[in-house]
């Protein structure tokens, strides 16, 4: 048997090299596999692929010779136990006919993914690079273009600055001779301080001692400027510009001087308590009255300049750690959107950063006190300031504060809460109490009382026209006589209007053109208005509204036109927060009536989002 089993292994041998069975394979099993395997022919083209492919990774191994010890290593053993496995068992074992590339391969391919990724690296580092040096090329391109104006001679300047600005009466650009080179002052009459330039521009420079360096002969600070735009720019908003023949850069000097109004009392927000100082026409005088009132790092401001001819400043005054920051960028973007080339007053303002304009509430409060103006930055508000006029804006602005004003919190709470009561029943009865008396005396007499029934026959008994058409006439003639109070001079102005309403009113009354009941409802509406000159707008509006629904439809009509009035409130938002968001149960302790100060723990919740506690604990 031995010598049997001998000789058959010396025939194998001699035939094909050995093969190393894996144990629970027989012989049998591997020569039934070769049956149904495919040809020679096939074994022999995979032999020739292996063999490519073994050169490639050999030329590869080659190119990288530090990385061929550990491959070497892992080829090894990778070839022993490929060895021990015979080449068809792994054809038979592999689905469908697909055959797993051999691990050189496979590390061919990753060494080739490698240098792909190099490569992107290599060409993205480029482009950067690229953009970088287009970037500042194109940089100093726009500098070359500003700095070709500087430097030039004195007399190049004077007639380019005189093409620029225009020959103008008030526009001073003169040629002054010094002891070495010839300078050029400009500056607007009118806007800067003669005297200040007299003695520390002209004077230093035209002395005997000037050795030709202005910067150290001129007495004040300045700034360096070097392009036409900002040289234009700077004088027109009063600085002085002096430029030294040759320099590559000219002086601007800040001796800004004109005619201002002084702080005065506000005529439209009287008060008998609390600070009676308002803004005026100079944004500076009206940003050092707030500074004054909030002396804290925290108070930001933000200048802009809107309009393309006026270039007028205006201000973004709050405080950073208190601000609605969703408010804040609202404005700014709708700042930022205005496309003009006017702003000569906060009106204009309003109207451009106002959300829905046709409704009657705006969100945008106004006013010309300071005070007023610190207290609504403090509860996270926004101020806009505008050169040029002393009204200034506070966003936003909710529905019960067009009741609220500053002098609450100054008086104590029982005599706050009084004047609040009487603004709430001035509010109702400047809206409503046109439109009831319309509707009883037109659908509901029964609901009157006798006395006063047979009073109100006997008094417009021989009036022609009935009682809808007798209020509308008077309430268009107390709006005339109000408009025309308000722009006549003060002494005309009060004659006017006390005088125009006594003799109108008798004269119509006793001519038998209205009845003595419309003059009175009228009138108790017209003085109640007058206590909330902050819904004038509002209430002039609705009140006719509720005149024409009670001539024509009664109480009902009435009913239906306080709905509507209150739905469009509900749906009213102020720059993303509801016209009515303080009437929660956190904020009821300053709505329609106020709790004492010791009570105020918090700021409104509506408003604020960070550091809402007004106590520093």
């Amino acid at each position: 048997m031995k010598e049997n089993t001998d000789n058959k292994n010396t025939k194998e041998e001699s035939s094909e090299k050995e093969i190393i069975l894996p144990p629970g394979i027989s012989k049998r099993m591997i020569d039934s596999d070769k049956s149904k395997s495919k040809p020679p022919s096939n074994d022999n083209t995979q032999n020739n692929k292996t063999k490519q492919q073994n050169n490639k990774t050999k030329q590869q191994n080659n190119n990288n010779p530090q990385q061929n010890n550990q491959k070497n290593h892992q080829q090894s053993g990778q070839q022993n136990k490929q060895q021990n496995i015979p080449q068809n068992r792994q054809q038979s074992n592999q689905p469908n006919g697909q055959q797993t590339p051999p691990p050189q391969q496979q590390n061919a391919q990753s060494s080739q993914q490698q240098n792909q990724q190099q490569d992107q690296q290599q060409d993205q580092q480029q482009d950067q690079q690229q953009d970088q040096q287009q970037n500042q090329q194109q940089d100093q391109q726009q500098d070359q273009q500003q700095n070709d104006f500087l430097p030039k001679t004195a007399d190049d300047f004077q007639t380019e600055m005189k093409n620029a600005l225009g020959e103008c009466i008030d526009i001073i650009i003169d040629k002054i001779k010094t002891v070495h080179e010839e300078a050029v002052l400009i500056y607007i009459d009118g806007l800067s301080d003669k005297n200040l330039i007299d003695r520390d521009m002209i004077a230093p420079i035209k002395s005997l001692n000037f050795n030709g360096d202005v910067e150290r002969a001129v007495n004040v600070s300045f700034n360096t400027i070097k392009s036409p735009e900002q040289i234009i720019s700077k004088v027109l908003d009063g600085n002085a510009i002096l430029y030294y023949s040759n320099h590559p850069h000219a002086l601007s000097i800040d001796l800004k001087k004109w005619d201002m109004r002084s702080v005065e009392t506000p005529d439209a927000e009287s008060v008998t308590r609390g600070p009676k100082e308002s803004f005026t026409e100079n944004i500076l005088t009206n940003i050092s009255l707030i500074r004054r009132k909030l002396r804290t790092p925290n108070l930001a401001i933000e200048n802009k300049r809107i309009g393309h001819q006026t270039n007028t400043v205006v201000a973004l005054v709050y405080l950073q750690d208190i601000v609605n920051q969703k408010v804040l960028t609202t404005i700014k973007e709708k700042l930022n959107q205005i496309n003009t080339d006017a702003i000569l007053e906060t009106g204009y303002l309003e109207q451009y950063i106002e959300e829905s304009p046709f409704k009657l509430f705006s969100g945008i409060g106004l006013t010309q006190k300071p005070d007023i103006v610190a207290a609504k930055i403090l509860e996270g508000r926004v101020a806009i300031l505008c050169d040029g006029t002393p009204h200034a804006l506070t966003v936003p602005e909710l529905f019960t504060e067009f009741l609220h004003k500053v002098e609450d919190f100054y008086n104590r709470t029982i005599y706050a809460n009084f004047i609040r009561t009487l603004k709430i029943l001035a509010l109702i009865l400047a809206i409503l109490l046109p439109g009831i008396f319309v509707a009883l005396i037109t659908f509901s007499l029964e609901m009157i009382p006798f006395t006063f029934l047979t009073n109100f026959i006997q008094a417009t008994k021989g009036t022609p026209f009935p009682e809808v058409v007798e209020l509308l006439f008077l309430t268009v003639m107390f709006e005339l006589l109000k408009e025309a109070g308000l722009r006549m001079p003060k002494a005309v102005g009060s004659a006017i209007t006390i005088v125009g309403a006594l003799i109108l009113g008798d004269v119509a009354v006793s001519a038998g053109v209205v009845g003595a009941p419309s003059v009175i409802i009228t009138a108790i509406s017209a003085v109640a208005g007058l206590m909330l000159s902050n819904l004038n707008e509002f209430l002039s509006i609705y009140r006719l509204i509720f005149i024409l629904l009670g001539a024509s439809m009664g109480i009902i009509g009435i009913g239906a036109g306080i709905v509507f009035m209150i739905t469009q409130l509900v749906s009213t938002e102020v720059f993303g927060i509801p016209l009515l968001a303080n009437f929660n149960k956190h904020e009821m302790k300053d709505t329609l009536w106020r709790y004492p100060l010791k009570k105020f723990k918090y700021r409104p919740f509506t408003l604020v989002n960070n550091n809402i506690k007004r106590r520093a604990d």
